[in-house]
């Protein structure tokens, strides 16, 4: 296991994430139609900002999206769910150390705060 402590890492990190998440059944409806080529180097821009501190890196608004994908898909508390369960599956594969640590309680808060903002 290595340290989840550098853009390649990051990158590692999200490509093997978003593989799980493309072909799990849960998720997968809500990326039919998406360029997720195109989409990546986004979430790997908001991963480094977030976990490596590159401030520089993201610039758009994360929940803007998150509810225009809300829109059209109706995130419910399984989507949430399960996206927390993939992204910690992913990370307890391959990473360790205090960076994996915030990662995980990162996605933690992403998904309450994010479900609790979507939902009301």
């Amino acid at each position: 296991m290595r340290e989840l402590n550098s853009p390649d890492a990051i990158t590692e990190l999200v490509d093997a994430f978003y593989a799980k998440v493309v072909a799990d059944d849960i998720l997968a409806p809500m990326f039919q139609g998406m360029d997720l080529p195109r989409h990546k180097p986004k979430i790997y821009a908001y991963w480094r900002k977030m976990l490596l501190g590159e401030h520089d890196a993201y610039r758009r608004n994360m929940i803007a999206r998150h509810q225009a994908l809300h829109s059209r898909h109706s995130l419910q508390h399984q989507h949430f769910q399960r996206w927390l369960a993939l992204f910690l599956d992913t990370v307890d594969e391959r990473f360790s150390g205090t960076t994996a640590d915030r990662a995980r309680r990162l996605a933690r808060t992403i998904t309450a705060n994010l479900e609790t903002l979507l939902r009301t």
